[in-house]
């Protein structure tokens, strides 16, 4: 687990570097102005990753993942309205849409950072990346820990999308495996969590929600009795 949470925080620390790669307002702007951009590769090398590797880019790449995690907090006492559906929606209809329309025109793939790749550059670039961090920090504050990526993330979509092309493909994919019968229903695994999900529950029943985890190994972490298992399996 060091070596993804070491990753993941090198990933946030750069954020004042790549706060634009990742930025979905830019990647909306570019698409109406009928331009390719870096961030059509990066959010289509998520969809790449999610194929194969599942949800682990939320845990090991994503710098908003990295940044809940820092926030001492508690898993949300309540179930949350799950928006990520619509916002990931309008989000991706938004990319897609003008190029349906209108397609690439030209490429830019630096985009608005053509004097500098530094997404932090300027006093107006830090007050909007304060804005962004410290609203995630107040909403994982408040509603326990990475609510942000359980119920909001707009840019879930394109792990949805990765992992349902590897599904419909029958492509080979890392996975987490569960022997039930070894399972003592401690729930040391469900408490420890990332995303909320009722672990113990999934492994009593032999159906494990891969749409949700993000791989982040949390679960094979704390469990005892090793029921836990990555494979690659269609």
């Amino acid at each position: 687990m060091n070596l993804r949470k070491s990753i993941s925080f090198l990933s946030f620390i750069l954020l004042p570097i790549t706060l634009n790669y990742f930025a979905p307002v830019l990647i909306v702007q570019a698409s109406f102005e009928k331009t390719f951009t870096i961030m059509h590769i990066i959010f289509l090398l998520m969809i790449l990753s999610a194929i194969f590797f599942g949800g682990s880019w939320c845990s090991y790449i994503c710098p908003f993942g990295a940044l809940q995690e820092l926030v001492p907090t508690t898993k949300p006492k309540h179930k949350l309205p799950n928006l990520k559906w619509l916002t990931g929606g309008v989000f991706f209809t938004l990319i897609i849409a003008p190029l349906i329309m209108h397609g690439f025109q030209k490429i830019i793939l630096p985009y608005h950072m053509v004097d500098t790749k530094v997404s932090v550059s300027s006093f107006h670039d830090l007050i909007r990346y304060y804005i962004i961090t410290i609203s995630i920090i107040l909403i994982t504050i408040v509603l326990g820990k990475r609510t942000w990526c359980q119920y909001i993330c707009p840019m879930y979509i394109f792990n949805y999308i990765g992992m349902n092309i590897g599904s419909f493909l029958k492509l080979p994919s890392l996975k987490i495996t569960c022997k039930s019968e070894k399972c003592t229903q401690c729930k040391r695994c469900t408490n420890n969590c990332l995303m909320g999900i009722e672990v113990a529950d999934m492994v009593k029943n032999n159906n494990w929600n891969t749409k949700e985890c993000i791989q982040c190994g949390e679960c094979l972490n704390v469990c005892k009795c090793d029921v836990l298992k990555r494979k690659w399996k269609k």
